[in-house]
């Protein structure tokens, strides 16, 4: 039994001794694009922390990143009070949404060392993410046919705390991603794509599936 501990205990030393911990600042924009509404620029900040086993091609990578994804602007025109080949009016509608999460990505990272100063890496797996905030505004406009003054009507919310009457997101979100990045000495260029599989409201039995597409472009600083 003592052997064993002992063995246990020396095997803990070398891997701790082999393994190597790697911080990494970055920050950079992102594109998301949600199931049925217009691609939006957002942003993403924060820092990933990896270990590294062994000779160095395999490391687990984790992190912690602020991150806003949105939705662009929609609308549309109607044509309203239709009645016996008479038209009351137009009315149009538009609405623009941004959600602000904190991410937690637990990956499996692959490097290549293609020179002294220059690796290549890969890494996959799943993402873990709560919403913080966020604002939806929607407005809507009235254009009378029959004299009377146009009507506007504009309304913003929190997606997560809206209120009566309106579609609350869930604050817990989660996916896949996927990771390849370049480093030159200590800089790291970084391009992710986010596959976003929660729903994007509650309530919404059918809306499990891929509800949105991020790619991200960030720069920075590995310790």
């Amino acid at each position: 039994m003592r052997k064993l501990v002992v063995f246990v205990m020396l095997m803990t030393c070398v891997i701790s001794a082999q393994a190597q911990w790697k911080v990494t600042p970055e920050a950079g924009m992102n594109v998301t694009k949600y199931k049925g509404d217009a691609a939006k620029v957002g942003f993403k900040a924060g820092a990933a922390v990896s270990y590294t086993f062994g000779s160095g091609w395999f490391s687990l990578q984790s992190g912690l990143y602020y991150v806003r994804r949105g939705k662009g602007l929609s609308s549309y025109s109607e044509i309203y009070g239709i009645k016996d080949f008479d038209v009351e009016g137009i009315r149009h509608r538009s609405q623009k949404e941004h959600r602000e999460y904190i991410q937690l990505p637990i990956l499996a990272r692959f490097d290549w060392q293609v020179s002294k100063d220059v690796r290549l890496h890969l890494a996959v797996g799943p993402y873990l993410a709560v919403g913080l905030g966020g604002k939806v505004t929607y407005e809507e406009s009235d254009y009378s046919l029959k004299g009377k003054l146009p009507y506007n009507k504009e309304i913003s919310y929190n997606p997560f705390n809206p209120g009566q009457g309106y579609a609350v997101a869930p604050r817990f979100d989660w996916g896949a991603t996927i990771e390849a990045g370049i480093e030159v000495k200590r800089v790291a260029f970084k391009v992710g794509y986010d596959l976003g599989i929660d729903k994007q409201y509650k309530g919404y039995a059918y809306n499990i599936g891929l509800n949105y597409h991020t790619a991200s472009f960030t720069l920075g600083y590995t310790f």
